[in-house]
């Protein structure tokens, strides 16, 4: 290798490295820390590379800010995210932790649940202890097919799970015949495309009034409920549908899929459909704070290009009436 090939190597390589160094924010949490909502405290999670390891990193750390004065107030040191953490989320008043760690213990792969309020954890649960626990595992992040949200008053937590089947036995090992659920080597569709663990889903509450975790009834099993937002009825959710059938791989990357939007009493579990299955995509409710009965939502249209434009759509829950905010530019 000539002198100059070498000098251009290395500058290659330093280039690389430094552009590979350079952190991704993925994920943001933000709380008011007092009752005059005038600190406001951001965690931002960033994702970067270890070319060390050659494997992806993810850390974290805090910003607190005065939106009175506009001044930072502090700011943390980096912290590095466990790989064992499939989900963290800060409650809105700032006060509560929910996490969620996963651990392999021989040929067996567990989860646990913890609440935390400030230092001390205040309830936990293991996901096979059937006494406490309605739901399988706790679906990880994404942005389509999964949500853990807290509710507005930071008394409830909402998430997506799997359901809870029996443990697989083979006809030799199980003692009775009732005991044989369906066998190891069926087919579960799923739906695919980085999606794989996501089959079906059914939607938990943890109160934390009762400290306890409940499952919503009555939720239809021909849906998947993959998105979801608080109303400022704290007894009320909106929840974004993909039916199950005909198909669903390509939905990670097919903003163009029919759904429709629903909305739930979690104490009751009546479940209301506000739209129907029809040529319009709807994702991403948000509803708005102060004002009942209505949310907005991205719209766009069916069978068209996967990441076309979308429009900003005002809903109104009592009516069921749709008002275009902002609309889409076809040209």
């Amino acid at each position: 290798m000539t002198t100059t090939e070498n000098k251009v190597l290395t500058s290659t390589i330093g280039t690389y490295r430094h552009y590979a160094s350079q952190p991704i924010l993925y994920d943001i949490e933000s709380c008011y820390q007092d009752s005059n909502d005038e600190i406001l405290h951001l965690t931002p999670y960033f994702s970067t590379m270890d070319l060390v390891k050659l494997e992806d990193l993810t850390y974290t750390r805090s910003f607190t800010y005065s939106l009175k004065n506009h001044q930072l107030l502090f700011t943390s040191n980096v912290t590095p995210i466990n790989k064992n953490f499939v989900r963290r989320l800060a409650s809105p008043d700032g006060k509560y932790l929910a996490l969620v760690t996963q651990e392999t213990k021989g040929e067996q792969e567990l989860q646990y649940v913890q609440i935390w309020h400030d230092e001390h954890l205040i309830f936990g649960y293991e996901i096979n202890d059937n006494k406490i626990s309605p739901h399988g595992k706790i679906l990880p992040k994404n942005d389509i097919a999964s949500f853990f949200e807290w509710s507005p008053d930071s008394r409830r937590l909402v998430f997506t799970a799997a359901e809870k089947r029996k443990p697989l036995k083979s006809y030799f090992t199980a003692e009775k015949l009732d005991d044989i659920e369906e066998p190891a080597s069926i087919y579960r569709e799923n739906w695919g495309e980085q999606m794989e663990i996501f089959e079906t889903s059914v939607v938990c509450i943890f109160d934390l009034d009762t400290k306890q975790v409940k499952l919503i009834e009555n939720q239809p099993k021909d849906l998947y409920f993959g998105q979801c937002t608080w109303t400022t009825n704290p007894d009320e959710l909106v929840f974004v549908a993909f039916r199950l059938e005909p198909y669903r791989l390509g939905l990670i990357y097919c903003q163009n899929r029919s759904s429709a939007l629903f909305k739930c009493n979690w104490r009751n579990s009546e479940w209301i459909q506000l739209t129907e299955f029809d040529q319009l995509c709807r994702l991403f409710p948000r509803h708005l704070p102060k004002k009942d009965n209505q949310f907005i939502y991205l719209q766009s249209d069916v069978n068209r290009a996967h990441c076309q434009c979308q429009r900003l759509i005002l809903f109104d829950t009592q009516t069921k009436q749709e008002k275009i905010l902002i609309d889409r530019i076809d040209k």
